[in-house]
């Protein structure tokens, strides 16, 4: 199974559930206002992973910047494996812990994960980016549930959006 969707649970599931773990540009008011829905999906292989993007971001000299950085790249779960080496200290130390843990474990690793739904079937991660990591560094068989919320697919509803935006064209 390469992603399977399952219910939808309620906007306040979600909340209870994630809201004080989320630290990303997450549009908390309009998510409620607008009562954006979310809908659990099931991952399981490693092309189901590669469509999940990390809140890392990597500039153009090979170092990891912030979001808003005027050449900040996001990162998918794909890259991990050649980027992990560019994170910093912190962030290598948190991975391995659960690389570790996956690796001494029995049976399938599962686990949740909140993401925000983008076009084409991907997905921006907004918690739990060190164990994705882990598991697109190897780990195998995994089943993450996905609370993925469908809000709006610009900037409006997730800060970090505007990586996936296209250009803006100027009038000259």
């Amino acid at each position: 199974m390469a992603s399977k969707t399952l219910q939808t649970p309620s906007p306040a599931a979600f909340a209870a559930k994630f809201r004080t773990a989320i630290r990303v540009g997450f549009q908390w008011d309009r998510f409620f206002a607008e009562n954006w829905p979310v809908e659990l999906i099931e991952i399981d292989t490693r092309e189901a992973l590669a469509r999940c993007y990390m809140p890392w971001y990597i500039g153009a000299a090979g170092e990891e910047v912030a979001y808003d950085h005027p050449e900040a790249a996001p990162m998918s779960l794909a890259d991990i494996p050649k980027a992990v080496a560019l994170l910093n200290e912190e962030r290598r130390a948190d991975i391995s812990k659960y690389v570790d843990e996956f690796r001494a474990a029995d049976g399938a690793i599962k686990f949740e994960a909140p993401t925000y739904g983008m076009s084409g079937d991907r997905y921006f991660v907004l918690d739990r980016n060190h164990r994705l990591s882990a598991l697109a560094l190897g780990a195998e068989p995994f089943r993450v549930t996905l609370w993925n919320v469908r809000g709006p697919r610009h900037s409006g509803g997730l800060l970090d959006l505007v990586h996936f935006e296209p250009p803006k064209i100027e009038n000259s």
